[in-house]
């Protein structure tokens, strides 16, 4: 099933005046603002978190939500996250795909076989949103991918953001920071206000 765009009509989210109309496009979409403009409720808001009328957001049905939140043991390996994504997946032939194409890279490799409580920030953030990234679906919401990541780490996952844009899915991606790169990259940028 291909949805080509993710529509917003006359959403009205809490704490704001105006109703929100918009549309994601097929590629990458910058989602940008100001702290508390209300971008990572939009952002649930799409994923489906809250629900509203179903007329008032159309084409978000296959999706992942890569959020700023990671909840997962200190004490289990990235290897442990990866299986347990593809277990909730059910796709066991796609965690041997990952790892055959992901595991064999310098960055990840070091990155996955450490406990989830020894990783930096950034280096969890990575994980998360690779492991993530690596999962089929039509569209993949990020909210912050960038934040604390390092540099090497942030050109892998611009590699694989673009990769899923060849392939024909669509990207949203948050921003609060002024990010000339994410601009660079952007099929679409939209700010809120």
């Amino acid at each position: 099933m291909t949805v080509d765009c993710i529509e917003i009509q006359n959403l009205k989210l809490p704490y704001r005046e105006q109703a929100i109309n918009l549309k994601f496009i097929k590629g990458i979409n910058y989602l940008k603002g100001n702290n508390g403009s209300g971008k990572t409720m939009l952002l649930d808001y799409i994923a489906g978190l809250y629900k509203k009328d179903m007329d008032t957001i159309k084409g978000n049905k296959s999706i992942v939500y890569i959020n700023q939140n990671i909840f997962f043991s200190d004490r289990l390996t990235g290897m442990d996250f990866l299986r347990f994504v593809y277990r909730l997946d059910n796709n066991i032939k796609g965690r041997e795909q990952f790892e055959k194409k992901y595991c064999v890279i310098e960055e990840i490799n070091q990155t996955i076989r450490k406990q989830w409580g020894m990783l930096s920030g950034g280096e969890r953030k990575f994980l998360y949103a690779i492991i993530l990234l690596s999962l089929d679906r039509e569209w993949y919401i990020l909210d912050e991918p960038f934040a604390f990541v390092d540099a090497v780490r942030r050109d892998r996952l611009w590699k694989i953001m673009n990769e899923r844009v060849a392939e024909g899915k669509g990207i949203i991606l948050t921003s609060h920071q002024e990010d000339s790169e994410i601009e660079k990259y952007s099929t679409q940028i939209i700010e809120l206000q």
